[in-house]
């Protein structure tokens, strides 16, 4: 039974909306793309291997406990060297994907959808909280959702259509560019090879594995046996040694985790029955396009399962169009119920299509709301509450010969992208029990490298005790003068410190009129710093 519809001239002119919404949600990504909003942490940090890293050397492992395809990594390089640094043209890749999706996802529901499930589908793609947010950042997940949804529409269209070995050489190509696109082929290849076994098929197979092992040296091998991402990501799987139970239960509590982050939806396990019912209840769609979505979810958790592939937040983001192709499955049932009946008034199932209709709408009024965080109509002043751009940018205007970088593990990138100078920097932390600080404690080192000027800045806080700005801040203050300060964003702090002068004394954020609390009263412990290094 072919899946594709033939839709009536009215039910065709109503496939306008999901189009409209397709073109909406692209205009939202381009307003927000064009105010060209300043990188943050993982963006700063695949951002330097890109300034820093030739062509080739993109290949094999990144610094910075980074990874991502290597097509997307030369592309963006490309990208780079043509137009510079350019928050904007960095995002243009992502962006680009992140409009894609939408025009697949208007495609799929014209082609296998009636209107009520195309405009859920694309509406889905369109709201989707993180869906979009991803099309926004210097990150190649964009790419995965994209593909996530492409490759296995591509797979039922092939088989339909005959194309088969068009499809393994857009999918042989997509995983240079997409994680995504390589996790879903295996489900796919399933469909397709059951469908068409013939010499199509078999030169696709070889096509596919010779770009796949290729990828394997360039990317994959050196990615999976990166130690820092290994232990990065370790809570992304079951615990070692697990038996097949303990597994199922740690599979099953990722699912409203998941529904949550990345899929945009706050009713957990509810959100993945709908799907769940969509792809059973849609018995006039083509079992071809209900199978190969269905398997896509479920195919995650055995990667998972096995350790292969990370079951955390951005890291599933291929498998959640998938979830969306579910539900407008879903949203197609209701509606052909409500319709049935009134032709043969059939009141149960009327009661079944309207309350599927209800559901629908609690789940997608609840999507919507979470994506209009990041879907506002206003140009945002900071990046997960940090400036590094500006505060770093006026930290560098004010470096003299003699200066050196003070700032903490994950605000380093932002010392190395938006100043990328010669300047050496001091990482620093906070030990509590001061006896142990000796050689690295700050003052020891500031007076022993001899700098005139610090240049502190205080952004990214992420695992930075509650007590270590002004701990840092009360150390400085004893050693030199605090000749200017400078907030940007909620959390960016900039100071700048004069060690030739006398010193400034009891200082504090608050003191400096960073915030109203009187800062926390325990400042025991001393300050230690390193030589900035990248790992």
């Amino acid at each position: 039974m072919s899946g594709r519809l033939a839709p009536r001239w009215p039910e065709r002119a109503s496939f306008v909306i999901p189009s409209l919404i397709a073109v909406a949600g692209a205009a939202l990504l381009i307003l927000q793309w064009q105010w060209g909003r300043m990188l943050w942490l993982d963006e700063e940090m695949i951002a330097i291997n890109l300034r820093d890293r030739s062509f080739t050397q993109l290949a094999g492992q990144l610094t910075l406990g980074q990874a991502a395809p290597y097509g997307w990594l030369v592309a963006e390089r490309a990208i780079l060297l043509t137009f510079g640094p350019d928050e904007r043209a960095l995002r243009a890749i992502p962006l680009l994907f992140g409009i894609a999706l939408l025009i697949v996802a208007a495609w799929i529901g014209h082609r296998w959808m009636t209107p009520a499930g195309a405009t859920t589908l694309v509406f889905l793609c369109a709201a989707g909280q993180w869906i979009s947010f991803h099309a926004l950042e210097l990150k190649h997940y964009s790419a995965d959702s994209c593909f996530g949804l492409l490759i296995p529409a591509l797979a039922v269209w092939a088989i339909e259509e005959d194309r088969v070995l068009t499809w393994w050489i857009v999918a042989a190509v997509a995983q240079w560019f997409s994680n995504g696109a390589l996790f879903v082929v295996p489900v796919c290849a399933l469909v397709v090879l059951k469908a068409q076994r013939g010499i199509a098929s078999r030169s696709g197979v070889a096509i596919w594995l010779v770009s796949f092992g290729l990828n394997f040296i360039a990317n994959l091998g050196p990615a999976r046996s990166n130690d820092f991402l290994n232990q990065y990501w370790a809570n992304a799987f079951p615990p070692r040694g697990s038996n097949g139970l303990v597994i199922l239960e740690w599979l099953a509590a990722q699912l409203s985790p998941l529904a949550l982050k990345p899929a945009g939806s706050g009713f957990g396990v509810w959100f993945w029955a709908v799907a769940v019912a969509g792809f059973i209840l849609a018995i006039r769609r083509a079992p071809s396009i209900r199978l190969v979505f269905a398997l896509i979810p479920i195919s995650g958790l055995m990667f998972a399962a096995i350790r292969l592939v990370p079951m955390f937040e951005r890291l599933a983001l291929w498998m959640i169009p998938a979830a969306y192709v579910g539900v407008a499955f879903a949203a197609d049932a209701s509606v052909e119920r409500i319709i049935r009946v009134r032709s043969e008034h059939r009141s149960l199932d009327a009661a079944l299509g309207l309350t599927g209709c209800l559901v629908l709408l609690v789940i997608l009024t609840d999507v919507a709301r979470r994506g209009t965080t990041y879907l506002a109509l206003a140009e945002p002043k900071a990046n997960h509450e940090v400036d590094d751009r500006a505060a770093v940018r006026w930290l560098a205007r004010q470096a003299r010969p003699g200066a050196v970088w003070i700032t903490t593990h994950n605000a380093l990138p932002a010392v190395w992208w938006y100043a990328n100078d010669n300047l050496p920097a001091l990482e620093s932390t906070v030990e509590q029990d001061g006896q142990s600080c000796g050689s690295s404690e700050l003052g020891e080192t500031l007076r022993r490298d001899g700098p005139t000027r610090a240049l502190v800045y205080l952004g990214f806080s992420h695992k930075v005790p509650p007590s270590f700005d002004d701990t840092l801040l009360m150390r400085l203050g004893s050693l030199g003068q605090i000749t200017a300060y400078n907030r940007f964003g909620e959390s960016s702090h900039a100071l700048v410190v004069d060690l030739r002068e006398p010193p400034t004394g009891r200082v504090t954020l608050a003191l400096l009129g960073a915030t109203d609390d009187a800062g926390p009263a325990d400042v025991s412990g001393c300050i230690t710093v390193s030589p900035a290094r990248r790992w």
